[in-house]
């Protein structure tokens, strides 16, 4: 484990930065989703 200190690459994207890339950009995703759904159903 010579500067590996454990890590293994993630099964999908390749890289960590991508998965969390990915991940921020579904949980935005979400928060404008939900902010359309607010507007459009407020009473």
């Amino acid at each position: 484990m010579a500067g590996n200190d454990g890590l293994e690459p993630p099964p999908l994207l390749g890289k960590w930065g991508r998965v969390y890339t990915a991940v921020l950009g579904w949980l935005a995703a979400l928060i404008v989703l939900f902010l359309l759904f607010q507007r459009e159903f407020a009473p």
